[in-house]
């Protein structure tokens, strides 16, 4: 077991997700609990008719691959943004109080604060369509992983 000791936590970590793998792809793991989620959140309004033509199929494998291809560097990008953000508020922040000699990380915890309510506050604008992602998504891996 001596090898075992000179493992990293990323290897832990990449170990403990091939096992997980194999427990799931030999049928020792349900995913019925997701498989429960993803027809719930494949089942609004907006989402319904989507994938009905007869190239739905290929085109929800086309979108499901996307998506796993496209989500990190969307979350990068998202965070670039609010960390733009934060500190382009942090810098006027820093000009209008007179605190001048004042640690920088004070401002940028403002400035994230405030970012973080603004996006609070305009949630009724971002919500909506969000969901509406979220379910043409589970929708498309539904159909890409269903039976043909």
């Amino acid at each position: 077991m001596w090898p075992l000791n000179l493992l990293k936590r990323r290897h832990w970590i990449f170990l403990g997700a091939c096992v997980l793998f194999l427990a799931s792809y030999s049928g020792f793991i349900s995913w019925g609990k997701v498989a429960q989620a993803l027809e719930r959140l494949a089942d609004q309004p907006a989402v319904r008719e989507r994938f009905s033509t007869p190239i739905g199929r290929g085109e929800a494998i086309v979108t499901s691959f996307m998506f796993i291809l496209l989500t990190p560097l969307a979350i990068a990008a998202a965070l670039g943004v609010v960390a733009f953000l934060g500190a382009i508020g942090a810098g006027i922040i820093r000009t209008i109080l007179p605190v001048r000699d004042a640690p920088d990380y004070v401002f940028l915890v403002i400035a994230y604060v405030g970012v973080f309510i603004g996006i609070w506050l305009l949630r009724g604008v971002w919500k909506g369509p969000a969901w509406e992602l979220v379910g043409l998504i589970a929708k498309a891996i539904l159909i890409a992983t269903g039976p043909t």
